[in-house]
């Protein structure tokens, strides 16, 4: 795995960390965020045949992102990207070294135009 380089840092990540507490009025749970810090990173999707065999193993790893170290980083972090969710999946440093991390993630939600289907025409365009 080869180190991104600065001009590969394009997108702005909010780390946060999410817990999950009984609600107030009534039954079932609310999330409850703690912000954990910011990092330029760098999102890279997998390909089909990896998306296919993490299926497979009941693990759903949709994207592998890379950003400056961070430690303690487990399942209950999440990671939102303009209007993007990701799910921290499997978080490690890179070659073993605490500079980089690479966390093997899945989205779970997305709130843009595209996404949501709106905009102008049949192919979304705004």
């Amino acid at each position: 795995m080869k180190e991104p380089e600065t001009g590969e840092l394009t997108h702005r990540l909010v780390v946060r960390r999410r817990v999950d507490k009984a609600q107030r009025d009534g039954p079932g749970l609310e999330a409850e965020f703690s912000h954990v810090a910011k990092r330029w990173a760098k999102i890279e999707p997998l390909g089909t045949a990896t998306y296919q065999g993490t299926v497979q193993t009941g693990n759903t790893i949709t994207h592998r992102i890379y950003f400056k170290f961070l430690p303690n980083l487990d399942g209950g972090h999440e990671l939102v990207e303009a209007g993007r969710v990701f799910r921290v999946k499997r978080p490690t440093s890179m070659r073993g070294r605490n500079i980089w991390s690479v966390v093997e993630v899945e989205e779970l939600q997305r709130k843009d135009a595209q996404a949501a289907g709106e905009g102008d025409g049949q192919f979304g365009f705004s």
